[in-house]
């Protein structure tokens, strides 16, 4: 690998890890540049100018820009990097095969209250999620529950008239994202709001 590659390397780490970082100040990008630098074998100015070089900004400036362009502010945090994250996580943990389901987060209160749902599970591969004014661990959660359910499918335990409250493929669907979402909040305790 050449010298340059090395650079833009750890300047592509600094892009994809900065929105992960829980707090944003001066002293949480500092450590998270100096272990990128180590891990690239670069100094810390050279890893700021190339990245400032790159996108016209310093790294600080830039998160708080990338930020708010996902809608921190928003009413209900939903944090749409996060969520992803948390998707591609659960897809390997579960060994869901393709093709993935085509998973759509709503807002619409209204299509939640009549179904009196937050999640739902087709057989033609879709999940649907209500993400309005819930806090991302109860999101996670109802994901992890209905990608059960795929799996469910994939393995051929879902029959006709075989989901209802109470029911076996029920039930296991709430152990698992029960169990999944404790095991995922220990290393990311920032989905606990």
């Amino acid at each position: 690998m050449r010298f340059n590659e090395i650079q833009e390397s750890a300047v592509d780490e600094l892009v994809r890890t900065l929105p992960k970082l829980h707090k944003t100040d001066y002293d949480s990008i500092d450590k998270l540049m100096s272990n990128i630098c180590r891990h690239h074998n670069i100094s810390g100015e050279k890893l700021h100018k190339i990245f400032v070089r790159k996108y016209g900004q310093t790294p600080d400036i830039w998160i708080k820009k990338y930020k708010s362009k996902l809608g921190e502010a928003s009413s209900n945090n939903t944090d749409i990097q996060k969520i992803n994250d948390f998707i591609a996580w659960s897809i390997q943990v579960l060994k869901i095969e393709k093709p993935y389901p085509k998973i759509e987060l709503s807002k619409d209160t209204e299509a939640a209250q009549k179904g009196h749902h937050t999640g739902l599970h087709t057989p033609d591969n879709k999940i649907w999620v209500y993400i309005g004014n819930r806090n991302l661990v109860d999101i996670f959660r109802t994901i992890f529950h209905e990608l059960v359910h795929t799996r469910e499918g994939q393995l051929d335990m879902i029959k006709a008239n075989s989901s209802y409250p109470g029911s076996p493929i029920e039930a296991l669907a709430d152990m698992m994202a029960g169990k999944y979402i404790k095991i995922y909040g220990k290393k990311h305790p920032e989905i606990f709001q």
